[in-house]
């Protein structure tokens, strides 16, 4: 059970990496207009958040950003698995 709760913290976060070596506009473009300096909101995406950083990227290249439902549906949707993935164990813990 370890070995599939480290799989879990660990798979987005391998994605994000790898999307950011091979196609580095998908990761660094939708984050090109904000106040933070580019690449410190992506990095901090990967270290807390890192599927709804990739769910983001993902809203902002394929339905136009997060203003449009379906956009904002795929960012709602990576908010609830991470905090499922960070909050799982204590659950399990309490028990």
């Amino acid at each position: 059970m370890c070995l599939f709760a480290a799989l879990g913290l660990l798979a987005p976060r391998l994605i994000l990496v790898l999307m950011w070596l091979f196609n580095s506009s998908f990761v660094l473009q939708p984050f090109a207009g904000m106040a933070v300096p580019n690449p410190v909101l992506p990095i901090a995406g990967l270290l807390l958040l890192p599927t709804t950083t990739h769910g983001f990227c993902w809203a902002t290249s394929a339905f136009g950003g997060v203003s449009s439902f379906s956009g904002m549906l795929v960012v709602a949707i990576g908010v609830i698995i991470d905090l499922g993935l960070i909050g799982n164990g204590r659950g399990l813990a309490k028990r």
